[in-house]
């Protein structure tokens, strides 16, 4: 101790030199909160993202919703709005495209053509007539309805494609550019609609930039916090600024230490200064107490001061040392988390907590060498007021507090019998708890993004989208009627049996539409036989016979759009009476048979039924063309055949044909939309949709899901075995070192008895108040073990040395003891709680949890412990002999 000591000043400027250095780190920190990005390489989840990536493109996409409350959205002047929006929207760099009223693309028909064009051409100026075109062209395609407008027409959205992938979705590059998109739309629709930013990156944009609030306010609070604390407890400038320094520069290396490593920082990350602070400073307190206690009531000179305080250093090593050794544990059993940004949390924090360590026992005692003690009068003088202040502040606290907890501990049965009710109603809470990590449902639900996503689902159905995608070896398989037509099932059945499930969209609307606008003019029951395709690989056939449903040639008389013949009705019998033309009885008729498909069928219902049966603009024939016989076809893949040359009708132009190729597809995709962000119900819709496919899509397919749900499962199930290993690998270490510590099995039961209490009563209070387990919270458990065991500790070392002093060695132990514990589990408490007001909600939840978990420890810790002693009664504390 003597040779590290020797030059004080070295050790101050080596550790001003490192700290220096990763102070320059901090700059180069960058903050990423994409939920991809978190999950390991190899999991499921992920792999599942980065193939549909490859399939269909790296892509995010970004909703900006438009709210007319007190009028519609079928404005001249408001619709142009849109489309000066969409034009200066994608000027931007990263922008691929964008989707809206004012550029999707519209598949329609007349007497002799199919027309791929624009839902709206450039021409349009805002014409009532105009007006009353696009409404109708929106209400003739159901893919519209609820996407692009609102059913009660006073909302829009602008889906915004960025060309990145989703593990680029939190660089400051694309963060960048989803900031300029939602001030540009705020700006441009200002006094015209409310705007509200949503989408995935949205999320993560904002999950960043509430954590970097928070940083910036929490962490001024967490230090006034502590400082109290100190200014209470110490009372002097110099003995409150010494903790305070050691654990601000023991928190610069932790942070710095990650963009040094290049590690980006995580929400976990950014409460680890918080935490640090809280939790670290107890190594500096822990020097500068006794340091204060054996120093400042008694007169040294410098010699005298220097053997002094490395005596004093050298006694204190092992107990702070054993304290931040099961601090280290705790936060180190995270270091096998397989959930990256536990695993990083786990592992800084640690680091943060041996560099406080060190700090503490090197910074403190070196600056105090260099300061060299006060005058003798001034110390003397300065001494007695304090004590005299002291025994009015604190006197009759620790008489009081001796008092109250040597009645307690008389009650041995009653503490056991309460202790075993807790733990009996703590295990019945506990099978309320679940797991969650919707990264939606960690906002307030005043925050912007929480209003988006309600305002997104209450007028297009959600925003939480599963990605289904299918796949064939080859593309005749992938068009085969069979596989479509499992596809439309598959989304009516969830339609019609999953209240969450709003909207099902996908390849199959296409056809559909194509095959709807190719029979206009046909019967409804159906088409006659014509000529097979012949044996052209794709179904192209011969392009001489356009009766039927083959291929017509394409018209010559439009330059900007993909117009082709229609050919004449070929079905053998003539359309069906529109009702507009029928007279009443047929009408009513026609009414009485519609009605009857469904009992609760709504009025737009009944208006599509009729059309059906009328085949009025071809709605008899909104379908997947899966019976031979009804197109006049002989077998299933004739109708393959006819698909594919669906897709050669539309050449490409279709931008919503969610496939890997506008024309050889062998993957396809399907959008379900779930109304709900919590992940059960995400779950159960991945439920309906494996055992959907498992009994109905041919076997000649794999079908993948993926999409933001399946990432956040698979982070809850990663939290949860992180919560399992983590909290079972703290206690096991914590355990063994105390009973190595104190030569007894026994100690170290002892010492973790109150740490499972308190877990205990932490998730029956999750379970309680539906609290859920995600990655915050999951943190607990072994957050618990490695801070509230120094109060153990603590109590047992006190127990056993006052024991051996004989006397009434009880309420000596509670008078020291019980009232250091208190003020630690007050100040770690009140320190960590100040997350209790932070913007994201999982960041609350932590605060308040962790608070409540010292205050039990503690209390655990006095009333549990001391009965089990004199229960036990263990060697390691009475002997062999009692």
């Amino acid at each position: 101790m003597e040779k590290l000591f020797k030059h004080p000043w070295v050790i101050v400027g080596v550790i001003a030199v490192l700290t220096v250095f990763f102070a320059l780190q901090l700059p180069k920190a960058r903050m990423d909160n994409n939920i991809n990005a978190m999950l390991p390489d190899d999991n499921p989840a992920r792999v599942i993202a980065k193939h549909l990536e490859a399939e269909y493109g790296d892509n995010l996409m970004l909703l900006i919703g438009l709210e007319r409350p007190y009028g519609t959205v079928f404005d001249g002047e408001f619709l142009s709005r849109i489309r000066e929006f969409t034009d200066a929207v994608e000027e931007i760099e990263l922008v691929k495209d964008t989707n809206s009223l004012m550029s999707t693309m519209y598949i329609t028909s007349d007497s002799e053509s199919i027309i791929v064009t624009d839902l709206v051409g450039d021409d349009f100026s805002g014409t009532p007539e105009e007006i009353a075109e696009l409404k109708h062209r929106i209400a003739s395609w159901d893919m519209y309805q609820g996407s692009l407008v609102s059913e009660d027409l006073s909302a829009t959205q602008v889906m915004i494609t960025i060309n990145a992938s989703g593990d680029e979705s939190g660089e400051p590059e694309v963060v960048a550019v989803l900031r300029q998109v939602r001030d540009m739309a705020k700006e441009m629709f200002a006094g015209a609609a409310t705007v509200y930013p949503g989408g995935q990156p949205v999320v993560t944009a904002t999950m960043t930039e509430a954590s970097m609030t928070d940083m910036r306010v929490l962490l001024p609070l967490v230090i006034v916090v502590l400082l109290g604390v100190l200014v209470i407890s110490l009372r002097r400038f110099s003995y409150v600024a010494l903790p305070i320094l050691t654990v601000i520069i023991a928190t610069i290396w932790a942070i710095g230490a990650m963009p040094f490593l290049g590690i980006h920082l995580t929400m976990l990350c950014m409460i680890l200064p918080i935490i640090l602070i809280a939790v670290g400073s107890a190594y500096g307190i822990h020097i500068i107490s006794h340091y204060k206690d054996e120093v400042d009531n008694k007169t040294f000179t410098i010699c005298e001061h220097r053997a002094h305080l490395l005596a004093l250093v050298s006694k204190l090593l092992k107990p702070v040392a054993l304290a931040a050794l099961t601090t280290f544990a705790g936060f180190i059993s995270f270091a096998l988390a397989p959930l990256n940004a536990i695993r990083d949390f786990g592992i800084f924090a640690a680091f943060g907590v041996v560099t406080a360590f060190i700090i503490a026992i090197t910074l403190i005692p070196a600056i105090l060498l260099i300061r060299a003690p006060r005058s003798v009068r001034l110390a003397q003088q300065r001494a007695a007021k304090r004590k005299e202040r002291e025994k009015k502040i604190y006197f009759d606290f620790g008489n009081g507090l001796s008092n109250i907890l040597s009645v307690i501990a008389g009650k041995k049965t009653l503490v056991l019998v309460i202790t075993v009710l807790v733990i009996l109603v703590s295990i019945v809470g506990t099978t309320n708890v679940f797991v969650d990590n919707s990264m939606v449902e960690m906002f307030n639900d005043e925050s912007e993004v929480k209003r988006s996503v309600n305002f997104i689902r209450d007028h297009f159905g959600g925003s939480a989208q599963l990605i289904m995608s299918v796949e064939a070896d080859d593309t005749q398989t992938l068009l085969h009627p069979d596989v479509l037509n499992a596809i439309d099932g598959l989304a009516a059945h969830l339609l019609e049996r999953v209240p969450t499930v709003t909207r099902v969209t996908g390849f199959t609307d296409t056809i559909k539409r194509m095959n709807q606008m190719f029979n206009v003019n046909e019967s409804p029951e159906g088409l006659a036989v014509v000529t097979n395709y012949g044996d052209d690989e794709f179904g192209f056939g011969s392009f001489e016979d356009n009766v039927g449903g083959s291929i017509p040639p394409r018209s010559e008389s439009f330059a900007t759009q993909n117009v082709y013949t229609l050919p004449p009705s070929a079905g053998g019998k003539p359309p069906a009476t529109p009702p507009s033309q029928a007279d009443s009885p047929v009408l009513f008729a026609m009414l009485t048979t519609a009605a009857g498909k469904h009992a609760t069928m709504s009025a737009n219902e009944l208006v599509r039924e009729l059309e059906r049966m009328s085949n009025y603009e071809g709605y008899a024939y909104y379908e997947i063309p899966a019976e031979p016989a009804r197109y006049g076809k002989q077998t299933k893949e004739e109708l393959a055949q006819l698909v594919a040359n669906y897709l050669v009708l539309i050449g490409g132009q279709n931008d919503n044909s969610m496939s890997n190729d506008p024309l050889e597809p062998t993957a396809i995709e399907t959008m379900i939309l779930i109304s709900s962000n919590w992940q059960h119900d995400a779950q159960n819709v991945m439920r309906q949709v494996n055992a959907y496919v498992a009994a109905n899509f041919p076997k000649n397919v794999r079908v993948v899901v993926g999409g933001g749900p399946t990432q956040e499962g698979a982070i809850s199930q990663l939290v949860t075995r992180s919560q399992i290993s983590s909290m079972l690998m703290s206690i096991i270490i914590i355990l063994l070192i105390v009973a190595i510590s104190y030569k007894s099995i026994a100690a170290g039961l002892i010492a973790t008895l109150p740490l499972v209490i308190t877990i205990l009563g932490n998730f029956a209070i999750m379970g309680f108040m539906q609290i859920p387990i995600n990655m915050a919270t999951a943190l607990i458990s072994s957050l618990t073990v490695g801070i509230g065991v120094d109060y153990t500790i603590h109590f047992i070392d006190a127990f056993k040395r006052e024991y051996a002093a004989g006397g009434d060695y009880l309420n000596r132990t509670f008078y020291g003891a019980g009232k250091a514990i208190l003020i630690n589990a007050l100040s770690v408490g009140l320190g960590i709680s100040v997350l209790a007001i932070s913007q994201i909600g999982i960041m609350r939840q932590l605060g308040g949890l962790i608070g409540i978990s010292m205050g039990l420890t503690a209390v655990a810790s006095l009333t549990v412990i001391p009965v089990l002693l004199a229960t036990v009664k263990p060697k390691f504390i009475y002997g062999k002999k009692v």
